[in-house]
């Protein structure tokens, strides 16, 4: 098979996973947890073993103790909640592709990890989500992320330099794009990096020794007009973000101790601070009006 014939493969894949998907319908939470002390916790429950409950809400997930639920109600249809349409040159919710990577039959780990300082390259300064995916695979999710501005998958320690898991992970990137020329420029890029836009997009492929890696090996897909309307201060972006060694060890392994408890609890309080706020990142909110909001020292006073 020639390159023009697998392009058309991978748009045909692409073009198909949206047009399958239904419109998304606000506030659709199917699951509930009841808690001890009264409360409820509404969403998608993602993980559900002897000790604990994870459920993914609108832009969180919350760990809900065995001990301190009453019952759960869990529904048997949840794809709708998953589902989302993108335009041509954007890339879909956070929620889409996490879910997407939770279903997945290689994925034996997932978790969000706390983001680390970016200081050179075209994610500086930019806000982002970070996950650990089997714990040497990286999944960086940039500004809101309901309407991503970027997205990379990078791969840390001895995996760095595995060609078959490059491959697997620019295929999986693929199928969140929207034309068959930002599939053309992906594939365009030779295993030895570089970038090659296509319209609104640039897709990218940097190797472990560019200062812009850390230590790893990454493929992404940005739009740089969006990553510098979101772009912030020095001072700004420092509060969001924590120094790479509080949180990596040297060979990019996340430490056991990369939350802070001050950090978990500050993602906990917030959700109540206003009649409809939701956490969706620790440092992140939605509040009442739906307006995209970054938490600094000090919590929103409420209304």
């Amino acid at each position: 098979m020639n390159s023009n014939q697998i392009l058309s493969v991978l748009l045909g894949i692409s073009l198909l996973w949206v047009a399958g998907l239904r419109a998304e319908e606000p506030n659709m939470a199917p699951d509930t947890i009841f808690l001890k002390d009264g409360t409820t916790v509404k969403g998608i429950i993602v993980e559900n073993t002897s000790d604990a409950v994870t459920i993914q809400q609108d832009y969180s997930e919350v760990r809900v103790a065995k001990e301190d639920i009453v019952r759960i109600r869990d529904e048997a249809d949840d794809a709708a909640y998953f589902a989302s349409m993108h335009r041509k040159g954007t890339l879909p919710p956070w929620r889409v592709i996490v879910n997407d990577l939770r279903l997945h039959d290689k994925i034996k780990s997932f978790e969000q990890v706390p983001a680390t300082v970016i200081d050179v390259g075209e994610y500086m300064n930019v806000p982002y989500q970070s996950f650990r995916i089997n714990n040497d695979i990286e999944m960086n999710i940039y500004g809101d992320p309901d309407d991503p501005a970027a997205v990379e998958m990078g791969v840390y320690g001895l995996r760095k330099n595995d060609r078959r898991l490059h491959q697997m992970l620019r295929q999986y990137l693929a199928g969140y794009l929207t034309s068959r020329d930002e599939l053309r420029a992906l594939y365009s890029i030779p295993p030895t990096g570089g970038s090659a836009d296509a319209g609104d997009m640039r897709l990218s492929v940097t190797l472990p020794g560019a200062p812009d890696s850390f230590g790893a090996w990454w493929v992404g897909v940005s739009n740089p007009k969006q990553l510098d309307r979101i772009r912030m201060s020095d001072k700004d972006y420092a509060k969001l973000v924590r120094p790479v060694d509080e949180v990596l060890d040297k060979d990019g392994s996340v430490l056991s101790s990369a939350w802070r408890e001050e950090e978990v609890s500050l993602s906990r309080r917030i959700s109540q601070v206003g009649e409809g706020a939701k956490v969706f990142l620790r440092g992140f909110y939605r509040d009442k009006d739906g307006r995209f909001q970054m938490i600094f020292q000090d919590l929103p006073k409420a209304p």
